[in-house]
């Protein structure tokens, strides 16, 4: 197993490894300690069939359930399909995919969001559609000591996202969960910046909008190239990432009616503090 950099401050990737066959212990190993040195995995040339891309996520920690039930695969309901020619068509006939509106962690609306993210890339365009992470640790770090104060002071109240969710998705999620807006990494110790922008209500002692206002002036302050790996998607690609402490984007820099297809898992992780 060999395994190389991705960019200067996040990234890994991973070749000389079949994630469908048996994993020795020591590979294993060397897989968990560059996850938490780099956060974002890049395992090339893999072929899974839907049983093994649980198998492989499995080696991460417990597989969690998604809240989005139409994009659920039927005989493997923890896997859910995005696919681009799927997604909904705005006032302007263009579609819009899930993810490549905003930066964003995964299920940030739930009490206990997830600790990894995993795609498997199914099928891609001939270019585009790269996805792009962001060290929010990083981000954090940067900023004045005093904005850091008091932003580490927030509490975010959330709600699902209703720009995608379904009625029956909503009525299982009504619940609003508060969770700090900076939250502490579990193994490292380290401060990170943590919302879905689609998933605020508010935060406590704001309006939404003020809210809304004051997170987005956040991200364009905070998510700068240094902090940033952007993935070209090749076939057979397996990224799984903290989310923890990483935000993502999807690039709708493509024609979405092709149908880029990928295939996406949770793990389950704890309650931020």
């Amino acid at each position: 197993m060999d395994i190389r950099p991705l960019s200067q401050t996040l990234g890994a990737e991973i070749h000389g490894l079949d994630l469908a066959s048996p994993l020795a212990a020591d590979d294993l190993a060397r897989l968990e300690q560059a996850m938490a040195d780099r956060l974002v995995l890049v395992v090339r040339g893999q072929d899974l069939a839907p049983a093994a891309l649980l198998t492989a996520v499995g080696l991460f920690g417990e597989i969690m359930p998604q809240h989005l039930a139409s994009l659920l695969m039927t005989d493997y309901p923890e896997i859910a399909v995005l696919d681009s020619s799927k997604t909904k068509v705005g006032a302007d006939g263009r579609y819009v995919p899930i993810g490549a509106r905003d930066w964003h962690t995964d299920h940030a609306h739930q009490e206990r969001p997830p600790k990894h993210t995993a795609l498997y890339g199914v099928r891609l365009p001939p270019s585009g559609g790269d996805t792009s992470f962001a060290n929010m640790q990083l981000a954090y770090a940067a900023l004045p000591a005093d904005m850091q104060a008091e932003l580490a002071a927030m509490t975010v109240v959330t709600k699902i996202d209703d720009r995608y969710s379904s009625a029956a998705d909503r009525a299982r999620h009504q619940a609003p969960h508060s969770h700090p807006l900076i939250r502490t990494h579990p193994v490292s110790g380290k401060k990170a910046i943590f919302f879905h922008l689609g998933m605020v209500d508010h935060i406590e002692g704001l309006s939404h909008a003020a809210s809304v206002a004051l997170l987005e002036d956040l991200l364009e302050r905070a998510i700068t190239p240094d902090v940033v790996y952007r993935h070209q998607w090749q076939h057979g690609d397996f990224v799984i990432w903290d989310n923890r402490c990483l935000m993502h984007v999807a690039h709708a820099d493509y024609d979405l009616g092709f149908g880029r297809i990928l295939h996406r898992m949770l793990v389950a992780g704890d309650r931020p503090y």
